[in-house]
């Protein structure tokens, strides 16, 4: 179906490569994938935020992507969000930011939307991407910030069970405040399945929605 198409995908840590791949390999199965990982990039963007060496980077890294022969370009981090934004115009192929899809659809099934995250970097463009997709779809919303302390570092340290729980508990004590929960990263999307057995609103997450947008961006080129 997508016979010598290829998408690239940018991550700024080793923690998504595998799932995300698994995903690429269920929804893109004849689209060649090209991983680009520079996993000092998440790290600087928790200490500097979306500065100008940030924005250099990501767009030498897209340009990457393309002489690579990418069709469609993914960024996997919430977190440099807005320094893929600032490139868009200057790369030649689309590009998706993995928390955008999720984003268009949070805006549409609730006004009260709590946004967790393990990374203080994500709420900034994560909160700011949906602000922007509610005024697209002309909706009014209130979000709310509810940060996981300590998980996203015992993540990267591969102390996968303390993530979980720190994640788990945080999201169970404050479901009830909203009327829909995102997770910022994708990092997070795999406790998903489980924490929404206990709860009774919608919980969304990134990566699935990203791979959905793409085999339709993937089935018109």
């Amino acid at each position: 179906m997508y016979t010598n198409r290829t998408l690239a995908i940018i991550h700024t840590s080793f923690v998504l490569v595998e799932m995300l791949n698994r995903l690429a390999k269920q929804s893109l199965p004849d689209v060649s994938i090209v991983n680009i990982v520079d996993d000092s990039l998440v790290r600087y963007a928790l200490t500097n935020g979306n500065d100008d060496c940030l924005r250099k980077r990501i767009k030498n890294y897209l340009h990457s992507a393309v002489d690579a022969g990418a069709d469609i370009i993914l960024s996997s981090c919430s977190s440099v969000g807005e320094a893929v934004e600032a490139a868009r115009e200057a790369i030649q192929v689309p590009i998706v930011r993995i928390d955008e899809p999720m984003a268009e659809k949070a805006v549409i099934l609730g006004e009260r939307i709590g946004i967790y995250a393990t990374a203080a970097s994500t709420f900034g463009p994560t909160s700011r991407l949906l602000h922007s997709k509610a005024k697209a779809a002309g909706r009014t919303i209130d979000t709310s910030e509810q940060f996981c302390p300590g998980a996203f570092e015992l993540l990267l340290e591969n102390k996968v069970s303390e993530h979980d729980r720190l994640v788990t508990e945080s999201l169970l004590a404050s479901a009830s405040q909203f009327d829909v929960l995102v997770f910022a990263q994708a990092s997070m999307s795999r406790l998903a399945p489980s924490i929404a057995k206990q709860i009774d609103r919608p919980l969304l997450t990134s990566p699935e929605l990203a791979f959905d947008r793409l085999a339709r961006m993937f089935k018109t080129l």
